[in-house]
């Protein structure tokens, strides 16, 4: 999956629960957690991992048909200390996580997690939030005119890769170019 809000992975890894079982894990790279349930948010991209876990929302409205264990989700990369009320059940769900400054050196934690619980395909939620919008302006942070502040920003030999979602590729240098040019009469219908 390419390109979306975070939800966008909700479906593809809740078949690919389906297809591997226990045997999946679901690495979350993201500078949110995206773990809030209807009594801390409305917006259904900051719901899509409890609703894999089975926590979401109305799971009649969501229909995740194969919820994760929490054992088989970890986080990479999230800050412990940026983590708001909406996210708690981060911790009362006792999902793993590791901070950048655990895993600057090193994927051991990761690497860990997936002999732990015998872990043989991944499907990785990879949020270009991530990145920093001064490096990397197709992100969501990176509009035009928007102060970053307000967003905060060697698996593979494990276990194979089975799903990928890139999420929230916003290309706004490429959307302003465009809307420049269908000012120009050439390029008019």
């Amino acid at each position: 999956m390419f390109g979306g809000g975070c939800s966008m992975d909700q479906v593809p890894f809740d078949y690919l629960s389906g297809k591997y079982g226990d045997k999946l894990g679901i690495l979350w790279l993201d500078a949110h957690p995206d773990i809030a349930t209807t009594n801390g948010s409305s917006n259904g991209h900051e719901m899509v991992a409890a609703n894999l876990l089975g926590k979401g929302a109305d799971q009649s409205v969501t229909k995740v048909k194969n919820p994760i264990s929490t054992s088989h989700m970890m986080y990479a990369g999230l800050i412990e200390k940026n983590l708001r009320d909406r996210d708690k059940l981060v911790k009362e769900l006792n999902v793993r996580f590791a901070g950048p400054d655990e895993l600057k050196e090193n994927s051991q934690l990761i690497i860990d997690w997936i002999k732990e619980n015998k872990i043989e395909y991944l499907a990785v939620h990879f949020d270009l939030d991530v990145l920093s919008p001064k490096n990397f302006r197709s992100v969501y942070p990176a509009e035009p005119y928007t102060d970053e502040e307000d967003f905060p920003a060697a698996v593979s030999g494990k276990a194979e890769i089975v799903g990928l979602g890139i999420a929230e590729h916003l290309p706004w240098d490429a959307i302003n170019l465009r809307k420049a040019l269908s000012e120009i009469s050439i390029f008019d219908d």
